[in-house]
């Protein structure tokens, strides 16, 4: 039981050491953090619109491979989309 309690003591003290770190640099480099998380929103940002234009270019393409399928029920459908779009603009 005992050397079960100091491992865990070390392991808060290591914890706690890190902790101490991420503070002062949190503290003392203020600016670098947030630069980092303007670049990670960024990231976050460019990746969120390329992802949503590729899944968009692929729906399309789906439709367009659909539409010259020539099906009644999807051909029907593709109008109605067609109309809808056409009113509102």
């Amino acid at each position: 039981m005992q050397d079960e309690q100091k491992h865990l003591i070390d392991i808060l003290e290591k914890l706690e050491e890190e902790l101490k770190k991420i503070y002062w640099v949190s503290e003392k480099r203020t600016w670098y953090i947030l630069w980092r998380y303007f670049i990670a929103g960024v990231a976050r940002g460019l990746g969120t619109a390329v992802g949503a234009t590729i899944i968009a270019a692929l729906a399309f393409y789906l439709i367009g491979v659909l539409a010259s399928l020539n099906l009644p029920i999807i051909s029907e459908f593709l109008a109605r989309l067609v109309k809808l779009t056409q009113s509102r603009l």
